[in-house]
């Protein structure tokens, strides 16, 4: 993601770095996310095929009380599930993949922006290197890699104060460490 803008601006000292030992992990760690997130939330993605990218979203969706089965919409482009955040406010949740995509008109295409401006809509995007200079919003940008067959590396990198305050949130919640 070097270069294209993603890492500009990123929470200095917020970071965190996981290693999963199973995809049921994965989505224990995308559960609590779904428990902090809210409207306006977007996550970023970035791994290789297999990475875990998925599972975490599953993950996410199950921590919105999403009731839908969240697979990947690889060939779809866009997933719309309908959920809530903790206050029980109904929401959505947009699963994207945009790694079939190859161009800024064919990003443009999808109706990303319209997705990210929902006043109602979480976004998770997966392969955000394909967005270029298009993000210049506050995410939280989690990088999935491969050490093992079953381990996965998270790294957790937030932009912006939200961000921030949603991943000090995780690391309390989880590890115990303040914010």
């Amino acid at each position: 993601m070097a270069g294209n803008g993603a890492n500009a601006g990123l929470t200095r000292g917020a970071t965190l770095d996981f290693i999963s030992h199973s995809p049921e992990q994965t989505r224990r760690l995308g559960w609590r996310l779904g428990q902090h997130a809210r409207a306006g939330d977007l996550f970023l993605l970035s791994g290789t095929f297999g990475a875990g990218k998925t599972a975490l979203t599953q993950g996410l969706a199950a921590g919105l009380g999403v009731a839908d089965r969240v697979t990947s919409p690889s060939f779809a482009l866009v997933n719309e599930h309908d959920g809530h955040d903790a206050e029980g406010a109904s929401l959505r949740l947009y699963h994207i993949d945009l790694y079939r995509l190859e161009t800024e008109a064919e990003v443009a295409s999808v109706g990303l922006e319209d997705m990210l401006d929902d006043p109602a809509g979480i976004c998770a995007i997966e392969w955000p290197d394909r967005l270029g200079e298009r993000v210049a919003r506050e995410h939280l940008l989690i990088m999935l890699a491969p050490v093992s067959e079953t381990k996965r590396r998270l790294a957790f990198l937030p932009r912006g104060a939200r961000p921030g305050e949603l991943l000090a949130a995780i690391r309390a919640e989880a590890f115990g460490v303040g914010s």
